[in-house]
């Protein structure tokens, strides 16, 4: 059931109004049976990989807290992280394993074939198990408690807002909030709508638009070169935010209808960056801090030097690209973010210094020119591993980035999509950035409740007029459903 179908618009109206005419002791019950019910819709019998799951993680949880000794504890910790491990690796990389150790083998036998499972990648896995994964740590860390009612357990790892593509929670954030009695709140379900209003905007209009240009100049890497490759590379830096975001947005404005908070995933305006230490911190925020919590502090214990925290630096950022899938490509793309990262954090204080020496000291705009275009473009180029379906592929499109001609922007426009198409994507593209800026870092709701009525329904009059009138079919799935 995608956010932008028909059906999860029927779902969650009345998910809401069962919700709120639900006797209170019943509501987590309630919930978790919409939950199961949106995942299943998908693919029902993948539902007992999430009952499985549960039960493993709410059971390892317990008997962490209720071991006598540290051994006890450790075997508990580590059960939960082999089974979620596994189902990861057996549905996610199995596959990936098989076919390169089966490339070394035809080396000495070249008859022999790798064998594959034929299944599906479930939805949300990724998401789900590192949620709950974090959940068994806490515990173990004593940073959070065992919850004891089995059905609350299960809807934190199960709640469909949040479900198949985050923002991946932790339990002193989520789980503690299924405790509460909500209420029916007008404010809270406005605020909510406009959310969901806004994500469809820029699912709809922006991002499934912009896929159009990206999907044509990447489906076919020798046929375009310079411009036409270095703009297919930005759009889907804008793509992505845009798809991401858009359904982080629904999910965050559907959880409040409900009354339930979850957390932030993007800044505003991410895109606008000057370092990459700055992007990390406004990009899928919660994973992010995931593999900063559970692996880079992990890796970085007190007393270790410089060249030990770029190392781990580079680990995590590695292991961030291949939760994004089994593929080559997403390990240089994280192995690249990494190193990206570590090499700014060591050389920005001896590159300020020679840069204020030539008078380009911080502050200044044209320095901040100079760091946006330099940390804007070498982002550009590492997406372009993100985006292509093998490493052949991307090293294709890079080396067609050498082939600058006088740029006849006509034309590397109108050999690929629509100018009519184009017009529409970077249009809607302009009109979200100009509202980013007018919110400077506040939520939405928060700041459309501080203007007059007629603001809010020229906002809501002209996303529904752009929805309907000009938004792409609601078929596209959103990219992180892939990861």
């Amino acid at each position: 059931m995608l956010f932008t179908s028909l059906d999860y618009y029927l779902f969650l109206p009345i998910v809401a109004l069962v919700f709120f005419l639900t006797p209170v002791r019943f509501r987590w019950a309630w919930l978790l049976v919409a939950s199961y019910y949106f995942y299943m819709d998908w693919h029902p019998w993948y539902i007992w990989l999430i009952v499985g799951s549960t039960l493993i993680d709410y059971t390892a949880a317990l008997q962490i807290e209720g071991a006598a000794n540290k051994q006890r504890k450790k075997a508990w910790l580590w059960l939960s992280i082999v089974a979620n491990l596994g189902l990861l690796f057996t549905f996610k990389y199995f596959n990936f394993l098989s076919g390169e150790a089966a490339k070394v083998a035809r080396l000495f036998q070249p008859e022999f074939e790798a064998y594959h499972l034929d299944v599906l990648l479930p939805v949300g896995i990724s998401f789900y198990t590192f949620q709950t994964m974090a959940y068994t740590i806490d515990v173990y860390k004593g940073f959070a408690k065992a919850e004891r009612h089995l059905g609350r357990y299960a809807l934190y790892v199960s709640f469909f807002p949040q479900l198949v593509a985050g923002p991946i929670e932790r339990s002193r954030d989520l789980l503690s909030q299924f405790h509460f009695n909500y209420q029916f709140e007008y404010q809270r379900i406005v605020g909510g709508l406009q959310l969901i209003l806004w994500g469809l905007f820029k699912k709809l209009v922006i991002a499934d638009r912009l896929a159009l240009f990206v999907d044509e100049v990447y489906g076919h890497p020798a046929q375009y070169e310079g411009f036409t490759v270095w703009l297919a590379s930005v759009f889907f830096l804008f793509q992505i935010f845009c798809d991401f975001s858009a359904y982080t947005d629904i999910a965050i404005g559907s959880a409040r209808i409900l009354g339930v908070r979850l957390s932030q995933n993007f800044e505003n305006r991410v895109y606008v960056i000057t370092s990459f230490n700055k992007f990390w911190r406004g990009w899928h925020i919660t994973l992010t801090n995931w593999f900063r919590d559970y692996v880079f502090f992990q890796l970085t214990p007190m007393g270790r030097g410089m060249a030990w925290i770029i190392v781990a630096t580079v680990i995590s950022f590695t292991l961030n690209g291949i939760w994004h899938g089994a593929e080559w490509t997403f390990l240089i793309w994280g192995g690249l973010n990494g190193l990206f990262v570590a090499l700014e954090s060591l050389l920005s204080k001896p590159a300020d210094k020679w840069l204020s020496r030539i008078g380009l000291s911080r502050g200044k705009p044209l320095r901040w020119l100079v760091d946006f275009a330099l940390f804007f473009n070498v982002a550009v180029i590492s997406i372009i591993f993100f985006r292509a379906v093998d490493v052949q592929t991307a090293f294709t499109l890079i080396s067609q980035l050498r082939f600058w001609e006088p740029i006849q922007l006509h034309l590397s426009i109108t050999d690929v999509i629509d100018i009519w198409e184009f017009a529409i994507g970077v249009g809607a593209l302009l009109v979200m950035d100009g509202f980013h800026w007018l919110l400077r870092g506040q939520r939405i709701d928060v700041f459309l409740s501080q203007q007059g009525w007629w603001v809010r329904w020229v906002f809501y009059l002209f996303l529904l007029h752009a929805v309907l009138y000009l938004g792409m079919p609601p078929d596209r799935e959103f990219i992180y459903f892939d990861f």
